[in-house]
């Protein structure tokens, strides 16, 4: 059809990639560079860039047991997506990295968290002087034990 107009719409995206634990800094600088750059090229609005450290590898990648986590949120075009995880396989010091779609519930809800954790210190002054309001709490476990006798039974 002719004047047919494709409009691409702006979603919400969430990247996570974990970069080899034997890169020192300068080296984990360059691969971050080169990852912001990639998000530069796809006309991205990254979010957030947060570092989650060290951490254990659920299993073996590389024959490593551990990695430097890094997850991003940001926004863009479904047509850049594919590009973009084309070049960060191209990425040497990434082990792995996942692109995911969020919702904007999930982005607005990370940035609320965030603000909330750099309020005043009055306003964290509340929680610290209650933490017997938030024992309860502590001591729920995450996931009940029967779904977990329940998945393990044949």
């Amino acid at each position: 059809m002719e004047g047919d107009i494709t409009v691409l719409e702006t979603r919400n995206y969430e990247l996570m990639f974990i970069v080899s634990p034997e890169l020192d800094d300068e080296a984990v600088d360059n691969v971050m560079q080169r990852a912001k750059r990639y998000f530069e090229l796809a006309e991205t609005q990254v979010r957030s860039f947060k570092s989650w450290g060290m951490r254990r590898l659920a299993y073996p990648i590389q024959d490593k047991r551990e990695g430097r986590y890094f997850v991003v949120q940001f926004s863009a075009e479904s047509s850049v997506i594919n590009e973009l995880d084309r070049n960060l396989r191209l990425v040497e010091g990434i082990l792995r990295h996942l692109i995911t779609r969020i919702e904007d519930v999930e982005l607005l809800e990370e940035v609320q968290e965030s603000s909330t954790e750099d309020a005043t210190p009055e306003a964290a002054a509340p929680e610290a002087a209650a933490p017997e309001a938030a024992a309860p709490e502590a001591a729920t476990p995450e996931a009940p034990e029967d779904v977990v006798e329940g998945a393990t039974a044949s």
